[in-house]
């Protein structure tokens, strides 16, 4: 990439990036015309999208992100239950940049008071951290219902829940591929509603 820059630069004689040490910035050149760039790849991303929804294949890589986090409980271990701690609580909770998290601020609405005993933005490490007694903390309830080493808490107030979004680009919506995964995810989470969504 640097070598077709530099031969680009020096055929028409202007400069697009200043070469500072460790690092490139964009010259007042490169500046005036970075929008023409972005145009051209958004338009090059949309063909390839274009082309790709028109690709009729059952086979092939669907991408798929999630979050972990459906209807969620307050738990903590028996052992923490049976040390009385429940006048001294901590919190298992995620690090300062996900403190946003509607799990997060529900847990901090609930135990205003409360020190941290524990942050990790894993949900898998929290649910072992609750197991082993370093306090409480708001886990999904289709994990943490079936963990003989946590106690649901707090059963008088209902669980936090998060709305699931399933979103595709309009342009490949209609693959065969992308259609399939999405009826199996509607499937899949028709089938699993009592355990991922329980009502008691």
């Amino acid at each position: 990439m640097g070598r077709r820059l530099s031969a680009m630069e020096e055929r028409h004689g202007a400069r697009l990036l200043l070469r500072l040490p460790g690092r490139y910035a964009l010259a007042p050149l490169g500046e005036s015309v970075l929008g023409n760039a972005e145009r051209i790849e958004a338009e090059v991303l949309a063909a390839e999208r274009t082309i790709t929804g028109r690709d009729v294949a059952l086979a092939g890589t669907v991408r798929l992100t999630t979050v972990d986090t459906l209807a969620l409980g307050i738990y903590g271990s028996p052992k923490w239950l049976e040390a009385g701690n429940d006048t001294d609580v901590r919190l298992i909770t995620v690090l300062d940049d996900q403190a946003h998290l509607p799990e997060a601020k529900w847990l901090r609405e609930l135990y205003p008071d409360a020190g941290i005993g524990f942050r990790s933005n894993s949900r898998e490490v929290q649910v072992w951290a609750a197991k082993s007694g370093a306090g409480i903390s708001a886990i999904a309830r289709y994990r943490a219902d079936t963990e003989p080493d946590l106690v649901r808490l707090r059963t008088d107030i209902p669980d936090l829940t998060r709305d699931i979004w399933l979103g595709v680009h309009n342009d490949t919506r209609h693959m065969p591929r992308v259609r399939a995964v999405m009826d199996a995810i509607i499937a899949a989470l028709s089938e699993q509603q009592a355990i991922l969504n329980p009502k008691s």
